[in-house]
């Protein structure tokens, strides 16, 4: 058919031209080729396996046009966290903001921030609680500057917490576009980016480190190590090098965060492996700006705080070691038990507590089939994410993202001073809610690929119950942030066997009822409520110097009510028992000041002070403490007399052993232990 233009024909409404009239036999080669055209159109097409790996970094990350994603993950933050703008600080906030010095002086508090220990600020001096000190000043440094310009506001620190979380879902987002393209047959709903992401926004685990002010130092390494592999990867992409500056500048950041964020010197690099196709040699070139950066904040933390890796001495106190007293083989049967519980708290975060000290978490042999069973399922993480390895296959990476980022907070690297916390998971979770969105989007719909209704139906309800969940989870368990008392009441609701959940609301109970002073039947009922507590705490933990100074507390309460002297003096006999505490001995001064029943007092402190705490303890200043209290109240009662120059001379202080006996025998000029240790003492003088 001629078709207008002068030499140029179409053929049988065909697309192809010619430049010549077509003969006979060009319509038959025609016709042939067409019957194999519609032949080959007609075959089934085979459908390529989904891959999540971008086969080249440069242009290949997809540009959403949509903006849904990004404005459910920037509003859910807010619906889940929003309502903690009303509580209060909790837990640890008072270390890092409400009763730092340093963050109460603002802005002109920045540079002690950044030359001392985390803990510094509260305690007015350097206190060693934990093996290799504690280095996290940039989230303190912001808690200065909002002091600055608000004051003491809990609700403004809660809403940057809810903020800065959002951001870090958004860059988690971003990141995993950048790295996973977009898979064109699937809704945006139903992308892997999308749904690693919301379910990171809505994970329950989450709570503490969100809900909770002092959270904020995950928050922003995380924040800032996801920012770090973004420009890490942009650097790969780009001829301008101001990406490797910015990476490193960045990361520098992240690790005055906190410094698990040391973890992503070997998450960058995984990253670069499993999703690009760049050199060895370029992988190492953009590591080396990170490298630098892990130099300058070891030479800055040494210089504040000391060695990383220095140990010192054993933290002999069990709620800063919980290992204390275990065997090395306990002690790592019990850090592969707690590992597992990670992994189960990621599948089924409850129940959720702030308290996983001794012995919420039991301390347990390799005779117990937990040790095998954590040791088991830690062994087929590691292989299959070695087999897979090479293959780049996400859900291996995800299994090595995990595990890089939860080794530094494991107890196998470095002790942390409690068996586990929820807010460690917040850094590793990315790995799960990766594995889980490939499982959601990928794994399971190639499954059920016969039937794609059936597939596309049961991963989107799947997927809904699991966000449903964790969004329900989130909000019932938020509310125990609120304040001290309903923080207190859920860990000890959970936490049965924790000696310091227990003692933590035994003394906020017994706080409470120190502020009532007119209601006195209910002081009372606060104080039996608050001994119950201590009790149950001081069964697991017997020697736990803080519930055995409650208890003394109680018992001091008590006698303020009751006036029964005997009660109150026969349980602080049983405290001394177990250790001197600090009430114990502020109470018995107020007793002296009192000038009532000096008999009964001085019995004790002979009883207390002598028979036990000199006889049996051995501990002769604390003996010598208490002796002083039953020579302050009666100077002439030769029992104590007696008592004083024995401890004096076991002290071997003789001239004070002859004083204190030499005073006795002009009270009782007869008495044989006395002038037993006139000749004792004189003789040790004269030595």
């Amino acid at each position: 058919m001629y078709v207008g233009n002068p030499g140029l024909y179409r053929a049988g409404g065909s697309s192809h031209y010619f430049l010549q009239p077509p003969t006979i036999a060009g319509h038959r080669r025609e016709a042939v080729a067409v019957r194999k055209k519609i032949r080959k159109i007609a075959q089934p097409v085979k459908k390529k396996q989904v891959s999540y790996q971008s086969l080249s970094l440069p242009g290949r990350h997809y540009q959403e046009k949509r903006r849904y994603p990004r404005l459910v993950l920037f509003i859910l933050p807010f619906i889940l966290y929003g309502y903690s703008v009303t509580f209060d600080c909790v837990l640890d906030d008072k270390l890092v903001l409400s009763e730092n010095g340093f963050v109460k002086r603002g802005t002109a508090g920045i540079w002690d921030i950044l030359t001392t220990d985390c803990f510094e600020g509260y305690f007015g001096k350097h206190k060693p609680l934990l093996v290799g000190g504690r280095y996290r000043p940039l989230s303190i440094v912001t808690f200065a500057i909002e002091y600055q310009f608000y004051g003491l506001k809990p609700g403004v620190s809660h809403f940057f917490n809810i903020l800065l979380y959002t951001f870090t879902g958004l860059l988690l987002f971003k990141v995993l576009r950048l790295l996973i393209p977009k898979n064109s047959g699937k809704p945006w709903f139903f992308q892997l980016p999308f749904i690693a992401s919301l379910l990171f926004t809505l994970h329950p685990i989450h709570s503490e480190a969100v809900a909770n002010i002092k959270g904020r130092d995950e928050i922003l390494a995380l924040m800032l190590s996801l920012a770090v592999l973004y420009f890490s990867v942009k650097a790969t992409t780009s001829e301008k090098k101001r990406w490797l500056m910015i990476s490193g500048g960045v990361f520098l950041l992240a690790l005055l965060a906190k410094e698990n964020a040391i973890t992503f010197l070997a998450v960058i690099p995984l990253c670069l492996y499993f999703f690009s196709k760049i050199s060895f040699r370029e992988i190492v070139t953009v590591s080396l700006p990170l490298l630098a950066a892990v130099l300058i904040y070891v030479g800055i933390r040494h210089r504040v705080v000391g060695p990383v890796l220095e140990r010192g001495e054993e933290i002999s106190v069990l709620m800063n070691n919980p290992f204390l007293g275990a065997t090395v083989s306990e002690k790592y049967a019990t850090i592969l038990y707690t590992l597992a519980l990670y992994v189960k708290l990621l599948f089924f975060p409850h129940p959720l507590t702030h308290d996983y000290y001794p012995y919420h978490i039991p301390v347990i042999a390799w005779t117990d089939p937990r040790a095998w069973g954590s040791l088991l399922l830690y062994v087929l993480l590691v292989g299959y994410a070695l087999l897979n390895c090479r293959k780049k296959d996400v859900v291996a990476f995800g299994i090595l993202y995990f595990l890089s980022t939860l080794s530094v907070v494991s107890n196998l690297v470095l002790p942390i001073g409690t068996f586990m916390n929820e807010r460690f998971l917040f850094m590793p979770s990315v790995g799960f809610c990766i594995i889980l969105g490939v499982w959601m989007s990928c794994k399971l719909p190639n499954l059920l690929k016969k039937n794609p209704r059936l597939a596309r139906g049961t991963s989107l309800g799947l997927l809904a119950i699991v966000c449903v969940g964790f969004a329900v989870k989130t909000v019932t368990r938020i509310p125990a942030w609120k304040d001290t008392m309903s923080l207190n009441r859920a860990g000890a609701k959970v936490s049965t066997g924790s000696a310091r959940a227990n003692c933590f609301m035994g003394y906020a109970l017994y706080d409470k009822a120190c502020a009532i002073r007119e209601d006195r039947t209910r002081q009372l009922q606060l104080y039996g409520e608050a001994e119950y507590y201590i009790d149950k705490a001081l069964s697991i933990y017997p020697v736990y110097p803080t519930a055995l100074n409650i208890k003394a507390g109680i018992s001091g309460g008590n006698h303020q009510h009751d006036g029964n002297l005997d009660e109150l003096l026969n349980g602080f006999y049983e405290i001394i028992k177990v250790r001197h505490v600090p009430y114990v001995a502020r109470y018995l001064r107020h007793l002296n000041q009192q000038k009532q029943d000096i008999e009964k007092l001085v019995n004790f402190y002979h009883q207390a002070g002598f028979l036990l705490v000199a006889e049996e303890q051995k501990d002769y200043p604390l003996a010598l403490e208490y002796l002083s209290y039953g020579f302050q109240l009666d100077p002439n009662n030769v029992q104590i007399l007696v008592d004083l120059s024995k401890v004096y001379y076991a002290q071997k202080d003789h001239r004070k052993a002859l004083e204190m006996a030499q005073r006795g025998l002009a009270i009782s000029p007869n008495h044989m232990e006395l002038n037993r240790q006139v000749r004792l003492a004189s003789k040790g003088v004269r030595q």
